[in-house]
């Protein structure tokens, strides 16, 4: 039998999240650096924002109840007897 944990997931989604707060911050230093502070930077830098917050909640509240120490079957010989 062939499983993995599940928190192997949890893990790749952290780096996920490091990688896109490290992307974030650089689009917020362009955008403070070149000056380009017009309304359509504004509101699309807002609605990113707001969008990231909305799905990191969503995201929270539905691993909030996982139990990371389970294993996930990827393949057990079982399957074919």
């Amino acid at each position: 039998m062939i499983s993995i944990p599940l928190y192997i997931f949890l893990f790749l989604y952290l780096i996920f999240l490091c990688i896109f707060l490290v992307f974030s911050a650089v689009n917020f230093y362009h955008v403070i650096s070149t000056a380009s502070f017009t309304t359509v930077s504004f509101t699309m830098s807002v609605v990113v924002f707001i969008l990231t917050i909305l799905t990191l909640f969503i995201t929270w509240h539905y691993i909030a109840d996982i139990d990371w120490r389970q294993s996930l079957i990827v393949f057990d010989s079982n399957w074919f007897n």
